[in-house]
């Protein structure tokens, strides 16, 4: 795995070859990804029925899903400009050294910024709006030598590799001819999956221009657009089919950092309105609303005999079967048009596992750890009798596969059917699962 640190150690020293941009990629995908496990966990663990989904306005549940899937976008957005520069075979979801373990610390930050997997709260949230937090919030640090300061910071080091390379002033350039003529067909653009937050989606990548527009839609959405004058006082999202600033009527849309500081407000809330002014009747930090999980759930917490620990397990292979599909998708080259007939998944496999992408996340992914947050611990499932009540969720490990995953999953699901029936029925989880595209390949 490429260090952060090290690539920002020395703030002279600009990206001068294609390989130094690729190394700079793969450290913000790293970087990209372990957000999304956090907001999702966060966002699981929100009682919403009863309570989030009756609230006025966005609540704060379907905020923070479409903020994780942003956090998706900007993987993706990566990822497509590894391929684009002819660098994308370097690069896995599905590895052991690129998933995150937590908790661990926030890539490059300073001060450190420790990363776990936590219920929803005032301090989780005040930890998101740390990941996010626009540059310029904090005075810069006077050493000479130091890592970022944000996140924004790196992606504007990336940015100006890109204008360089780029330039007839790079001994090696990148060659966007290639990318316009056979490496557009493996990047991810098409299926995009977002209706909880901004409309835009992956972008397809073959010019400068289209790199450096994806890589402010990263920081735009994250942080909030930024100018030559530096951020505005309340970061927002440019638009961007419009100039900026000012942002087209209608188009604006607040970044992550202010959707975080939104939701500590209560602006965006957890619970049932009770008065003409918006005020809720609860918030993050009450229990009424909030599911007690487990913070940085770990499958080597529990006994071997607790079937918890099955679906833990479970959990962990969905979400590793989804960063495997992943790398399927990018290494099917696509069809210069999308299959229109109904037969789309068998006629085009791409498309097909495109779809697939979206099923597994919605249909998979969520009920699994839905069903985890709902369920509580014993002291016949921990090793470790729990001092109070407390809840099983999602740990976002690292799953090693032992056969193709689709049939590992099936064996796996319906083993748990016994203790877990909320799997089974006409569209629960066995269903779907069955549904999906075996991975072939994956085990070599």
């Amino acid at each position: 795995m490429i260090d952060i640190q090290a690539l920002g150690a020395d703030p002279e020293q600009d990206i001068a070859t294609v390989q130094d941009l690729a190394d700079h990629l793969k450290a913000a995908a790293h970087v990209e990804l372990s957000t999304i496990p956090l907001y999702l966990y966060a966002t699981y663990s929100i009682k919403t029925r009863g309570y989030s989904q009756w609230a006025a306005g966005a609540s704060a549940q379907r905020l923070m899903t479409g903020i994780a899937i942003e956090e998706m976008l900007h993987l993706t957005n990566v990822r497509n400009l590894l391929v684009a520069i002819g660098k994308g075979e370097e690069f896995r979801c599905y590895d052991e050294q690129f998933i995150p373990k937590y908790p661990e610390p926030m890539a490059g930050r300073v001060p450190e910024l420790m990363l776990h997997l936590r219920r929803l709260s005032t301090d989780q949230i005040d930890t998101f709006r740390g990941i996010e937090e626009p540059e310029g919030i904090r005075p810069p640090k006077p050493e000479a030598v130091r890592p970022y300061l944000s996140l924004g910071e790196f992606y504007r080091r990336i940015e100006k590799g890109i204008r360089f390379l780029s330039s007839d002033d790079a001994k090696e350039r990148i060659d966007w001819d290639q990318a316009r003529e056979t490496l557009w067909r493996h990047q991810y653009h098409r299926g995009y999956w977002n209706q909880n937050g901004g409309s835009d989606g992956p972008r397809l990548i073959t010019s400068e221009d289209t790199a450096l527009q994806a890589m402010e839609v990263i920081v735009d959405q994250g942080e909030g657009a930024w100018d030559d004058h530096g951020y505005l006082p309340d970061p927002i999202v440019r638009d961007p089919a419009s100039d900026y600033p000012p942002p087209a009527i209608g188009k604006q849309q607040a970044s992550h950092y202010t959707k975080f500081t939104d939701i500590k407000k209560g602006l965006n809330g957890i619970g049932v309105v009770v008065d003409d002014n918006g005020l809720q009747k609860f918030t993050i930090d009450d229990e009424e609303v909030i599911w007690p999980v487990l913070d940085d759930p770990d499958i080597s917490l529990l006994k071997d005999t607790s079937p918890v620990r099955d679906l833990m397990v479970l959990s962990n292979a969905v979400y590793c079967y989804v960063l495997a599909l992943l790398d399927a998708i990018y290494d099917e080259p696509m069809s210069a048009e999308p299959p229109s007939d109904e037969d789309a998944f068998t006629t085009d496999r791409r498309y097909g596992l495109e779809r697939a992408f979206i099923a597994v996340m919605q249909g998979v992914l969520y009920p699994v750890a839905d069903l985890l947050v709902r369920t509580p611990l014993t002291a016949d499932d921990l090793k470790t009798p729990p001092k109070a009540l407390v809840h099983a969720g999602p740990p976002f490990q690292f799953h090693q596969f032992t056969k193709e995953p689709k049939a590992e999953l099936v064996e796996r699901c319906t083993a748990l059917l016994a203790h877990f029936p909320e799997l089974g029925g006409d569209d629960g989880v066995q269903r779907q699962i069955g549904l999906l595209p075996a991975l072939p390949g994956l085990l070599g």
